[in-house]
């Protein structure tokens, strides 16, 4: 017969902890432990009766006094070896069952564990999902766009019962489950499972209804409308409470999430609460400064080049970016510049670049792939 554990050390207490220590070990383990919390491990089960026997004799002063002194072997003095007679969990009146819900009441369900006489109650309903593009000018001011959803309701007819006519389920007693009762050393342990005689509803059709053809659902095309907040993202989700497929009956409808899917813009790429916008300018706009356009949310907006202005930078205008989703502002609108380089040039345009270059002093090579000049000779070449 394997040796028990020190009921300590099963509690991860020290012999010094107060009954509070005590109690808040327990409840953290037991938790963790509780076989319903584990269905696939098939120790827990075992764990979790190990701490609730130490709990027991921990949490009882008489007990734990006797076991400081004996140990496991504690002379025979009462219904468990313990003296006045004490018997493990006499404190809570049921044992194992009453221990546990005495610390978090109906956690894992009615009756799972240790045979409660709760019925199932009605699963709620699945939620439903769709996906709707907008547009980044749509995502940026909200929209109000309709939304086609297929659900799953509860016939009216019979209102989900699946037939017009019926009768309580003789096996379950109109529980919609059934309990499977188990003998162990610790007493009975029961677990409660789907009635399958009626499939969970409690009552046995006699008359199948015509409308849902005995199923209790029927799917339902409906169209909804909705607020497209402003500053929304892709990837985004809103929640339509009660939007989505039915529960069985007496259980609420699941949600409805509808994912949004901003659309890319030709002219203007999101960067969080910032917009950007590449833009070209002619080396000659670059070099003389030049005034031109570029699109925003709102339409084109003038914007000043000024002259010198080299590739690769960023003009910014500032409250031109998306609205916040939270709080109030918007982000700025990033300009970039890419500065255009002609592919073609006629002879007298080279020879004025030329004479450019000369009067310039700008030098030829600057450690690196040419100067702009160089780049330009490339074309003839």
């Amino acid at each position: 017969m394997p040796t028990k554990r020190d009921y300590y050390e099963v509690l991860g207490v020290s012999r010094e902890a107060s009954e509070a220590e005590v109690k808040k070990a327990y409840r953290r383990l037991a938790r963790s432990h509780h076989p319903d919390a584990n269905p696939e491990d098939t120790g827990a089960e075992e764990r979790f009766k190990e701490l609730t026997e130490a709990y027991e004799v921990l949490s009882n002063a008489e007990a734990r006094r006797a076991y400081d002194t004996y140990g496991h072997q504690v002379p025979r003095g009462g219904g468990n070896g313990y003296p006045g007679g004490y018997t493990g969990g006499d404190q809570f009146g049921g044992g194992f069952q009453d221990i546990f819900e005495a610390f978090f009441g109906d956690s894992f369900g009615g009756g799972s564990f240790f045979g409660g006489q709760a019925a199932r109650a009605p699963s709620r309903g699945a939620d439903a999902e769709v996906e709707v593009e907008v547009s980044l000018r749509e995502a940026a001011y909200g929209a109000d766009r309709e939304v086609n959803v297929q659900i799953v309701k509860n016939c009216e007819v019979c209102e989900g019962v699946g037939g017009t006519e019926s009768h309580t389920c003789g096996t379950c007693g109109g529980a919609g489950a059934v309990r499977t009762v188990r003998q162990s050393l610790l007493g009975q342990m029961v677990t409660t499972q789907a009635c399958s005689a009626c499939g969970g509803r409690g009552r046995i059709i006699d008359v199948t209804c015509d409308n849902c053809r005995g199923g209790g659902r029927i799917s339902d095309l409906q169209t909804r409308r909705l607020r497209i907040p402003q500053g929304i993202e892709s990837g985004m989700r809103l929640r339509v409470s009660g939007g989505g497929h039915a529960g069985e009956p007496g259980a609420a409808p699941g949600d409805l999430y509808i994912r949004i899917n901003v659309t890319e813009d030709p002219e203007l790429v999101r960067d969080g609460e910032d917009l950007i916008h590449r833009l070209q300018v002619s080396f000659v706009g670059a070099a003389l400064g030049t005034e031109v356009e570029v699109p925003t949310l709102d339409g084109p907006s003038p914007v000043r080049v000024e002259a010198g202005t080299q590739p690769g930078a960023t003009l910014k205008l500032r409250g031109e970016g998306m609205p916040r989703i939270r709080g109030r502002g918007r982000g700025d609108l990033k300009v970039l510049v890419d500065v255009m380089v002609p592919t073609r040039l006629t002879v007298e345009q080279r020879e004025l670049l030329e004479k450019f270059e000369e009067t310039s002093g700008e030098e030829t090579y600057n450690g690196g792939g040419g100067s702009f000049f160089d780049r330009l000779r490339g074309v003839f070449r």
